[in-house]
């Protein structure tokens, strides 16, 4: 089942090639139509890959049981109703800063009233983001901006450790 968590366009684009590339939500979901169609569509009942798209319904029937896919089933936009445009641009803004972009924010940028549909989605999406970067292990040597890390010691006293300078000893 795809889950489309290749974010890597949203990656290196600014702001204006993102309205320049997604005007419209109709652009939206043709990008999303061919991201499906090259991952591949299964049927959910008969697991069939042969499908035919029904353009009147943004839908795909199954080839052998007639059983319909719609656009976002099976994709981390499958649940809630926000507009694909919007779940783009949610995925845009997340990807664009290392500190990433709080549901408050977001909620204000889409001028959305309600906070719930877009703390949802943006779980959602950092989901997905979490299994991309599962794919991947680090190896040799890594290299961290900032960060605290906590560990036990048995040996030494826990009051000797001070943050960011290690043990006293």
């Amino acid at each position: 089942m795809p889950q489309l968590e290749n974010f890597a366009y949203f990656k290196g684009i600014n702001l204006l090639k993102f309205v320049e590339d997604f005007p419209d939500e109709s652009s939206c979901i043709d990008h999303l139509k061919a991201l499906r169609e090259r991952e591949g569509i299964a049927c959910k009942k008969c697991q069939n890959e042969k499908h035919y798209y029904l353009k009147a319904k943004d839908q795909w029937s199954c080839s052998s049981c007639r059983f319909r896919t719609t656009l976002r089933s099976g994709t981390m936009m499958e649940s809630y109703k926000l507009p694909v445009r919007e779940r783009f641009i949610a995925m845009a803004f997340m990807n664009y800063s290392k500190k990433g972009i709080s549901a408050k924010e977001l909620q204000h940028q889409l001028g959305r009233k309600r906070y719930e549909p877009v703390w949802l989605i943006m779980h959602k999406i950092r989901a997905a983001m979490g299994k991309r970067d599962d794919r991947y292990k680090l190896v040799d040597m890594v290299e961290f901006d900032e960060g605290y890390f906590e560990t036990e010691t048995k040996d030494i006293d826990k009051q000797n450790l001070k943050r960011g300078r290690g043990s006293q000893k």
